[in-house]
């Protein structure tokens, strides 16, 4: 059963519900400790409120106004992998307008004030849980830190890997303390840690459900030290303590991940958004990303996207003798007809301009009767199995252990789905053999490329490598920009409405 069945009681439960910000603004709610936290019903409605505060704009798509949208998959409109032939929130940073004064639905306001009220929904849930104690099992209050530690820590990320140096707040805001000055981005990534090994130590094992399980605090725990990039031995030993316990599998059948009717109970998914019960999404009109992506054609594939999926026999197409021109999808990685395809109908409102369209999480539906569809459920996909696979192998890379076998055995499950073979069936795909440290970075930069594409992994990703500037800066492949990424682009501005209200918050230098 999905939590979100309670969040039609969340404007009574959560602090900062009808607040924009609580960085930015006085709190207005609060609860009544004489008539809430009393009982397992309490809990698990405070509980939802928290998971709730992820279906915003910039980690999935909640937004009443179906013109105001800034998905997850509009991330991929600053990455080598597609162009916004419409703003879709994100059109200022990649032509590297890095505005702190931007518009209110830009991306550089958004996800602060959406990822501090999910942070305080957390503290809020943190501070009180505790009073159920006597009506609500101990080890079921256990798990329910476990999942707010990690929901408290995946803001963190998210905040500390774009606008890098931000207030770090474990307090519920209040009139004394909403003023905090910013911490540096190691310490905000030290707090997301900080909690995941708390949260690892509250979980339960088990597969994902809609609650997290200690498998999420894990591969989150990787995910941060990646991107610290330092510690890649305890980055990898994170991983596998996921794939050893083996309450994950990658999914068979690639595109069902993404699909609403096929993501309930499904083995690969680690933590997902869930959108069943959305406030606002019924009755009223709230659009499907599908809308977005098939209908209107606000996101489209770029000329580089296309040509990067490999041929069959593992080469890329300038140097496999299977590439035809005149064929671009023949003997290509399969994963390429999962992800995009030629145009399938005429009427998108907006014409890709190299040929192709994302029908990545596009319902058999759009492709039968392409018409606008609204109020669809599909859940956003934040962490899945084959992450934690790719995850563990780069770590092995990077630490020097590459020879070790598991690495190529990691590589070779997420290649070997894509060609719905298994890994010993070495024969019938492009399976990895010993190769040098280079080329297998190379190979797993690849793999994530084309598994993650629309999931909010290839910006992050190039940012960690340190590659962003060499990727983006100037990019040629963007037929409606020009894209600029320029050193200080590695951490945003912080929004100027923010430090308007917070006497205590600086701007980050490179924006003064």
């Amino acid at each position: 059963m999905k939590i979100f069945k309670y969040i039609c009681y969340l404007s009574v439960v959560m602090l900062s519900a009808c607040s924009k910000d609580f960085m930015e603004l006085n709190p207005k709610d609060q609860l009544n400790s004489g008539n809430f936290w009393k009982s397992q019903t309490d809990g698990e409605l405070a509980l939802a409120g928290c998971y709730s505060q992820f279906q915003n704009n910039c980690y999935a798509q909640s937004t009443t106004d179906i013109w105001v949208i800034i998905m997850q998959q509009s991330w991929e409109e600053m990455t080598d992998n597609a162009y916004g032939s419409r703003d879709n929130g994100f059109r200022d940073l990649a032509i590297g307008n890095y505005n702190p004064n931007g518009g209110a639905n830009r991306a550089i306001k958004t996800l602060y004030p959406v990822s501090y009220n999910a942070i305080n929904s957390c503290n809020v849930f943190l501070e009180n849980v505790d009073k159920l104690e006597g009506a609500v099992d101990q080890q079921l209050i256990k798990a329910w830190k476990g999942e707010v530690l990690f929901l408290r820590a995946y803001a963190y990320y998210h905040l500390g890997a774009t606008y890098g140096d931000v207030p770090v707040r474990t307090a519920a805001s209040t009139i004394e303390n909403q003023f905090t000055a910013k911490s540096t981005q190691r310490e905000v990534f030290e707090q997301c840690l900080t909690d995941l090994e708390n949260a690892i130590g509250f979980l339960p094992a088990g597969g994902y459900e809609g609650h997290v399980k200690q498998a999420a605090a894990l591969a989150l725990k990787a995910k941060v030290l990646l991107y610290i990039g330092e510690d890649f031995a305890e980055a990898a030993r994170a991983a596998k303590q996921v794939i050893d316990a083996g309450d994950y599998q990658l999914h068979p059948e690639y595109k069902e991940i993404f699909l609403d009717g096929t993501q309930e109970g499904n083995s690969e998914i680690i933590y997902s958004v869930k959108m069943a019960g959305v406030p606002g999404q019924s009755p009223g009109k709230k659009t499907s990303h599908q809308n977005v992506i098939a209908r209107w054609g606000n996101l489209h594939p770029t000329q580089e996207f296309i040509d990067c999926f490999q041929c069959t026999d593992g080469l890329p197409i300038g140097e496999s003798p299977l590439y035809q021109a005149d064929k671009p999808t023949k003997d290509r990685d399969p994963r390429m007809a999962y992800i995009i395809r030629e145009q399938w109908f005429d009427d998108v409102e907006i014409k890709p301009v190299f040929g192709f369209v994302f029908i990545k999480g596009i319902s058999q539906q759009m492709f039968d009767d392409p018409q606008d569809i609204y109020n669809d459920g599909t859940d956003y996909v934040q962490i899945r199995y084959a992450d934690v696979l790719l995850m563990y192998a780069e770590a092995m890379i990077e630490a020097g252990q590459y020879s070790d076998p598991t690495v190529l055995k990691a590589i070779n499950e997420v290649r070997a789905r894509a060609y719905k073979v298994d890994p010993s069936q070495t024969e019938d795909y492009p399976a990895v053999g010993n190769l040098s440290q280079n080329e297998l970075r190379d190979i797993v930069r690849y793999e994530r490329r084309v598994e993650f594409c629309l999931e909010n992994s290839r910006y992050f990703d190039l940012k960690r490598w340190g590659i962003a500037e060499e990727v983006l800066n100037d990019f040629p492949g963007d037929p409606a920009n020009s894209r600029t990424f320029e050193a200080r682009h590695y951490k945003w501005p912080l929004p100027q409405t923010a430090i308007d209200r917070n006497p205590l918050l600086e701007q980050n230098p490179d924006y003064l």
